[in-house]
């Protein structure tokens, strides 16, 4: 199983992840060591557990950033599993971080504007 992105208008890589009635886009950051982060706005429609407090988190300036902690189920590399997730006011998209992608490839090919993430 595999997941296939593409690269969107800001020329940033991106996956497409079933999170529950429909598809949401996440931003591709292996500089964030975390699961996912979530806009507030969108998680408001989302089945989320709310489950671990306010916690601080750091932008890639290293500007300090309020967010809950959550968790959440999603189907990921053709398995329904439970991720942590932070949602925050703060930010205005949603990112796939480096605890999503522990035993995975990731490949990001900038030439043929694609993006493919397999188990390893």
């Amino acid at each position: 199983m595999q997941i296939d992105g593409y690269f969107n208008v800001r020329d940033e890589p991106v996956i497409r992840l079933d999170v529950g009635s429909s598809p949401l886009e996440f931003l591709v950051d292996t500089g964030f060591n975390g699961g996912l982060i979530i806009p507030d706005q969108v998680a408001g429609g989302l089945e989320i557990k709310y489950d671990r407090g306010l916690e601080e988190l750091y932008s890639v300036t290293g500007e300090v950033f309020l967010a809950s902690g959550c968790s959440m189920e999603l189907s990921w590399l053709g398995q329904r599993i439970r991720v942590p997730v932070a949602t925050s006011a703060q930010i205005s998209e949603s990112i796939l971080g480096g605890q999503m992608l522990k035993d995975c490839l990731l490949t990001i090919d900038y030439g043929r504007r694609t993006v493919t993430i397999v188990a390893s």
